[in-house]
């Protein structure tokens, strides 16, 4: 009898040992670029929202959505933040993964060139950096020149360049000619001679330019997981749209800049650009189906990517409400 209570004593103690070590698992969270982008994340990080939902979480700076969705598909992450369409060309092509979320819903990218350029036809012959082919910098990059009737790879030459700093630096060193950046960069930019020879925010197109993803296999085996991160990245949202000086000092940290003219703009640009409910839209999830050339002959049901399932029960179970009392979304 007393060999039998001890051993369900020691199951016992062994099953807190494993729960302990379960919980206190770190969620590591790559995501694409050091910009407004990522400010629910930054937030989420200096308000102290993974712990308030039970997260112990790393965010991870990782330049391109390629790379990013590797590690995902490798299950070395669990949840990314970044462009979609880097997933969406993955997904195509068979990848397993899941976009839980969105958050904006246009483009907020710029063509910045050297001043010797004044119009797009001037682009001939000229180098432009993006930060991976594939990605919503080079996606992008394809569209503003497909609309001035200039072709990526013929007219322009594309320059793989990796992240929004690593761009910059290309550009003002004088590697590139032009470079595709955030708004982010755009002041900086603007302040050094550089000037803006297209922008995107301009055009006619429809953008899912920000998203939550994961792979199917996260999703099944931590659903909660998920759901709990959801509520620190829609928290976040609420944060930047609703506290400016804490969002911009956030941002300044992360952006390398204390100018608060930049960072003003900057915040003024992303706070009305960030959707409250940050559920994934189709029309913005098939623009960037549609720029893949092997998907255009498939048959792709894009219910078998986009999940709004968490956001929803969220919405239901009234946290959107208890985070806007008044009823007024943002």
């Amino acid at each position: 009898m007393r060999i039998k209570w001890s051993t369900g004593i020691l199951f016992i103690f062994l099953s807190f040992i494993v729960s302990g070590i379960a919980s206190t698992q770190t969620l590591k969270i790559p995501y694409v670029s050091i910009s407004g982008f990522q400010a629910p994340l930054y937030l989420g990080e200096r308000a102290g929202l993974f712990k308030k939902n039970q997260l112990e979480a790393q965010l991870i700076y990782m330049p391109g959505g390629s790379l990013i969705v590797q590690t995902l598909l490798s299950n070395e992450v669990g949840v990314a933040s970044l462009a979609p369409p880097s997933a969406v060309s993955a997904w195509a092509k068979g990848a397993e993964l899941a976009l839980v979320a969105g958050g904006i819903e246009r483009a907020l990218n710029v063509l910045m060139v050297n001043p010797k350029i004044k119009k797009p036809d001037d682009l001939k012959g000229k180098r432009v950096a993006i930060s991976r082919f594939g990605s919503l910098s080079d996606v992008s990059l394809r569209d503003a020149l497909a609309f001035h009737k200039l072709r990526a790879h013929q007219d322009v030459v594309v320059a793989q360049m990796g992240g929004l700093g690593e761009r910059l630096v290309a550009l003002t060193s004088g590697v590139v000619d032009g470079a595709i950046l955030n708004v982010d960069q755009v002041f900086q930019a603007e302040k050094m001679g550089f000037q803006v020879l297209i922008d995107l925010r301009k055009l006619p197109l429809t953008y899912s330019t920000q998203g939550i993803v994961v792979s199917k296999d996260f999703l099944r085996a931590q659903r909660s997981t998920v759901k709990r991160f959801l509520r620190v990245y829609i928290e976040g949202i609420k944060i930047f749209k609703t506290e400016k000086e804490f969002s911009m000092e956030t941002l300044g940290r992360y952006i390398k800049t204390s100018d608060r003219e930049i960072l003003s703009k900057t915040y003024d640009v992303y706070r009305e650009a960030w959707e409250s409910v940050p559920l994934v839209r189709r029309e913005g999830i098939q623009q960037a189906l549609d720029s893949i050339s092997e998907a255009k002959n498939a048959k792709l049901n894009l219910d078998g990517l986009i999940d709004n399932s968490i956001i929803q029960e969220l919405q239901k179970e009234g946290f959107l409400k208890e985070l806007y009392p008044d009823g007024a979304m943002r």
